[in-house]
C-alpha cells in the first residue's frame, strides 16, 4: 500500500477520533450540568474571555427551589427564647446579683432551695435534684410567683446540669420547694424539711420586677456528680430511710 494511502488513512482515523473524544467531553458536560441543576442547584454558564485564554467555562451555582429551607451550619446562632429570663449569661449574673442583694437584706428567710424532681423515678425511691435557690422581696412577691418568673432560667440550667435525667423533659419538669440553706439537713434526712411542690403558672407573675426576685443557679464540677435527695411522691422522707 502507498504511503499516502496510509497516511490518508492515519490522518482520517486522528480526526474521526478527535471528533468523537470532543462529542464524548460535550456530553458528559451537558449530563453533569443537567444532573447539578436537577439534584442540587440551578446551573448558569458563563463564557470568559481572557487575553492569555481563548475561551473559558465557569459554571456559577445559585439555589434552586428545593435548598431554600436549608440553613448553613456556620450561620450565628439565634437568641435563645424566654425574653427578659432567656438562658444567656447576661439574664443568669443579672439574676444572682438580684438574689444577692435581697438576700443581704432579708436573710435566709427570703430564700427557698429548689428542687426538680426526677421524672424517671417514683414511689418511694423518687429523686429530686437541687437547681438553686430564688430569693425575693417577701413583702411584695410570694414563693409562687418568684418562681414562675424566673421558670425559664430553672428549667433550662435544671437540663443542663442533669442532661440524662433531666434533659429530654424540658417544658414538664416539676418543682420543689424546702426552706432555705437546708442542703445540709436533706442529705441526712432530716423529717422536719419536707419539699413542697409549686405550679410554674401564677397570674400576674410576669408582672413581678426582675428587682423583687432573685436566682442563685447550682454549679456542677466536671464529675458532674451533683446534688440529689431520695423522697415519696409527696416531698417527705420514705419509711426505710427513716433511722
Amino acid at each position: 500500500m502507498p504511503w499516502k494511502t496510509v497516511e490518508k488513512i492515519t490522518m482520517k482515523h486522528i480526526l474521526l477520533l478527535s471528533c468523537t473524544a470532543l462529542a464524548s467531553a460535550v456530553a458528559s458536560f451537558e449530563l453533569t450540568s443537567t444532573f447539578i441543576a436537577q439534584h442540587h442547584h440551578q446551573s448558569r454558564i458563563i463564557h470568559h474571555h481572557h487575553p492569555s485564554h481563548k475561551h473559558s467555562v465557569a459554571l456559577h451555582l445559585m439555589p434552586n427551589e428545593d435548598d431554600k429551607d436549608y440553613i448553613s451550619p456556620m450561620r450565628e446562632r439565634p437568641p435563645p427564647k424566654g425574653g427578659d429570663v432567656a438562658y444567656n449569661n447576661e439574664n443568669i449574673l443579672r439574676q444572682l446579683r438580684h438574689y444577692n442583694d435581697i438576700r443581704k437584706v432579708g436573710g435566709k428567710e427570703c430564700v427557698q432551695d429548689i428542687y426538680a424532681r426526677d421524672p424517671n423515678t417514683s414511689g418511694d425511691n423518687t429523686r429530686y435534684w437541687f437547681v438553686g435557690k430564688v430569693a425575693r422581696c417577701t413583702g411584695t412577691v410570694s414563693a409562687e410567683a418568684a418562681i414562675a418568673r424566673q421558670i425559664n432560667l430553672l428549667e433550662e440550667h435544671a437540663t443542663r446540669i442533669r442532661p440524662v435525667e433531666l434533659g429530654r423533659s424540658f417544658g414538664r419538669l416539676e418543682f420543689w420547694l424546702a426552706p432555705g440553706d437546708t442542703e445540709p439537713l436533706t442529705s441526712q434526712n432530716d423529717i422536719g424539711i419536707r419539699l413542697e411542690r409549686v405550679t410554674k403558672i401564677v397570674k400576674g407573675s410576669d408582672k413581678v420586677p426582675l428587682l423583687e426576685v432573685g436566682l442563685d443557679l447550682s454549679i456542677v464540677t466536671n464529675q458532674g456528680a451533683g446534688f440529689c435527695i431520695v423522697r415519696t411522691e409527696d416531698g417527705v422522707v420514705p419509711p426505710h430511710m427513716i433511722a
